[in-house]
């Protein structure tokens, strides 16, 4: 895995504290890849996606929580998923870019915060891809 996608991954739970949640659902990782520097996060912003309206829409549409008490964060059964389909990808340089593609095609919530920001996803998934394809 490159940097960026291990970055984003051990940020996760951080993101998932700042919202309560006990748990690491994808969309807390897209809100990591969203607001560090990669090349999955430039795509989302020239798409017109930044960190802060996806952080306060996920923020909003969730219950308030009391905040965990747990050293570590368990990872949803969704983003426990995930990271099964990253472990089988057959590219040796895996980023942030293809994360955010497994999270596009395995987790709806995701899909339906991004377009609820205004994201046409089917328009970012085709560049997605035609980035991808061009690593």
């Amino acid at each position: 895995m490159s940097e960026d996608a291990v970055r984003d991954l051990a940020r996760s739970p951080a993101e998932a504290r700042s919202l309560h949640h006990h748990e690491v659902f994808p969309a807390h990782v897209l809100l990591c890849v969203a607001h560090h520097e990669s090349d999955a996060s430039s795509l989302l912003k020239t798409a017109g996606v930044e960190y802060l309206v996806l952080h306060a829409a996920l923020a909003a549409g969730q219950p308030a929580g009391k905040p965990s008490t747990k050293r570590e964060l368990p990872w949803s059964i969704s983003m426990e998923h995930i990271l099964q389909l990253s472990q089988s990808y057959t590219k040796k340089y895996f980023t942030s870019g293809h994360l955010l593609a497994l999270i596009l095609d395995n987790d709806k919530d995701s899909v339906t915060l991004l377009s609820e920001c205004g994201l046409s996803v089917p328009e970012f998934r085709a560049a997605l891809s035609q980035h991808l394809g061009d690593l």
